[in-house]
């Protein structure tokens, strides 16, 4: 950052890339397009984003990632740190590279599917629907069925969703076009990495990471090409 005193976009994915990697850019625009965050602007429109800015976004990743809450709870969240109240959830440390702190489901690898009202904050009834249309797949447990942490993400963004009329239903084809693209992945790697090794499986992870993250961007950048001929008065 010599000579000036903010960040771009594409650095502020990179000073944040190793806590977060799944952040991207798409990601940081989107969460100004919901309000989360309000960068300023260049004379030329480039987005300037100050190191309070930085730690407002990971904030909301903190929030995301370590407990699992869907973004209309995080703008109440942001509402009340805005207005000098901490969140309980935030007070292990706020500084922008904090220590993790206590998570949830942090001795759990799944929800009992009856405790999500509380644990997750969305009701019995949109679980099952999700279920219904083959969005997460709940697994057996002792005491009845239960979310993995993978899909308590999809449930908080399919909830998201909900706001800007998108049902389940809607989302079919999300489902069907990641399990092509996971296949796809399959068939490009499998060959380079057939023999699963400490080594080579570290390497398998960072090839995925690296295609994941690439695709995302590439996807993104399509879907906005596409928007713009269906919004040409709005680009």
């Amino acid at each position: 950052m010599s000579g000036r005193d903010y960040l771009t976009i594409g650095e502020v994915v990179e000073a944040l890339e190793s806590a977060h990697p799944d952040l991207s850019i798409s990601k940081v625009r989107f969460l100004e397009e919901e309000g989360l965050i309000t960068p300023e602007r260049t004379a030329g429109g480039y987005r300037k984003f100050s190191s309070d800015d930085v730690g407002r976004i990971e904030m909301i990743l903190r929030l995301q990632k370590d407990h699992f809450l869907p973004l209309a709870i995080i703008r109440d969240k942001l509402a009340d740190y805005d207005k000098g109240k901490v969140p309980p959830e935030l007070r292990g440390g706020m500084s922008g590279r904090s220590e993790k702190v206590s998570l949830p489901l942090e001795n759990a690898e799944t929800v009992l599917v009856e405790d999500a009202p509380t644990q997750l904050g969305l009701p019995v009834s949109f679980v099952k629907e999700l279920e219904e249309f083959h969005l997460i797949e709940l697994v057996d447990g002792s005491h009845g069925s239960e979310i993995t942490r993978a899909d308590v993400n999809v449930l908080h963004a399919a909830w998201d969703l909900r706001r800007f009329g998108v049902e389940p239903r809607h989302l079919r084809m999300y489902e069907t076009f990641a399990e092509r693209e996971a296949t796809f992945f399959a068939q490009i790697l499998t060959p380079a990495f057939r023999h699963r090794t400490p080594e080579t499986r570290q390497k398998l992870i960072e090839a995925l990471t690296g295609l994941s993250e690439l695709t995302g961007q590439l996807k993104g950048d399509l879907l906005h090409k596409a928007l713009g001929a269906h919004f040409e008065d709005l680009v």
